[in-house]
């Protein structure tokens, strides 16, 4: 038995990592495409083919289950038209156990991606100065001492506090009359970016304009922003970009303050949601293999497992976008295609016995 594990463990690493190499090495050619496509020649070819390898670990985790069931299903195929799984079977390995051991390295895999997330894709994400200089373009400078300042034609902004997965903080305005005379300082411990306004908290205004210098304070104040739409994406952090315990942070802080957090709250709970869909994934795989074949039938089944799952990745995402626009509960969005999916191919797979 220990020879049968180590034998259908190694085969299905080896099938990992296969197709992890091809929809990696896919998803990169579509990423240097889409830069090319949106490049003004600005940058040089070794900077787009470099942008376009940084984000393929977070978009290989979020195609994990489609990465299971491809790489299930073309090992226990395979197996299958080589009577492998048919010589395993006789001699007293049965179905489930297979199905056991084909669950051990999707559900690892899964947990490992967790992991990554947590760790690996803030460092991906992580170049405050390279974001600075590619989103505010020329009126703006990045310093790691004296943090963001960014201008228009009479207000300058400073953003002292700028870390992923937290509200711009340490805000200070100075605002300039026509001669270039200070007229308001605005100060502000934190800030809630949004397009035209920004809502600042806890805000100290200073007048200095000529007349007896005035000091007020509020707990909330709306400043008419300047930045432009392509500006604030510097501050509108990306989910992706976000370790899972500082996503769950911002989450709260957003709930906290009545904003909305749909978007973040249903990347965080389809990104728990992973081993589950992998599960489900890997138990339609090998339902799909357990079948009995013609000669030739191998390839119908790989893209009979390719359709599920783009087809599955495909419905999450309408699934997503249909319960952001109908205000729907994340956890439900995110939770329920993958519980259907494992309890659709528990079922498929006992049938298949």
């Amino acid at each position: 038995m220990k020879v049968v594990s180590r034998y259908l463990l190694t085969s299905l690493v080896r099938g990992y990592g296969v197709m992890f190499v091809v929809v990696g090495a896919l998803l990169w050619v579509i990423s240097l495409l889409e830069l090319l496509g949106g490049s003004d020649g600005s940058s040089s070819a070794i900077e787009l083919v470099l942008r376009s390898l940084i984000a393929i670990p977070v978009d290989l985790i979020d195609l994990l289950p489609v990465v299971a069931i491809l790489a299930t299903a073309t090992v226990l195929s395979t197996m299958q038209a080589q009577r492998e799984i048919v010589v395993l079977r006789v001699s007293g390995v049965s179905l489930l156990t297979i199905v056991r051991l084909a669950l051990v390295p999707g559900i690892m895999i899964a947990l490992t991606a967790l992991v990554a997330l947590q760790f690996l894709a803030p460092v991906l994400y992580r170049a405050p100065d390279q974001a600075a200089v590619g989103e505010l373009a020329e009126n703006s400078l990045w310093h790691p001492w004296h943090g963001l300042w960014v201008r228009s034609e009479n207000q300058f902004m400073n953003v002292g506090a700028f870390e992923l997965g937290e509200l711009p903080g340490e805000i200070a305005i100075y605002e300039f009359d026509a001669d270039g005379k200070l007229e308001r300082q605005i100060r502000a411990a934190r800030a809630i970016p949004a397009v035209g306004r920004w809502m600042l908290e806890d805000v100290v205004i200073k007048r200095v304009d000529g007349g007896p210098e005035r000091i007020t304070e509020h707990r909330q104040w709306a400043w008419p922003s300047f930045l432009s739409e392509r500006q604030l994406e510097l501050f509108r952090r990306a989910p992706a970009s976000l370790p899972l315990t500082d996503l769950w942070t911002y989450i709260q802080s957003l709930k906290m303050r009545d904003q909305d957090a749909s978007d973040f709250e249903l990347v965080f709970w389809r990104r728990l949601a992973l081993p589950l869909a992998c599960i489900g994934m890997v138990l339609i795989a090998a339902a799909i293999s357990a079948r009995p074949m013609k000669r030739g039938a191998l390839s119908v089944k790989v893209t009979l497992a390719v359709g599920i799952g783009l087809g599955y990745h495909l419905l999450a995402g309408m699934a997503g976008f249909f319960g952001l626009v109908a205000d729907l509960s994340p956890p439900l969005v995110a939770l329920g295609p993958p519980v259907l999916l494992a309890g659709f191919s528990a079922w498929l797979l006992a049938t298949s016995r």
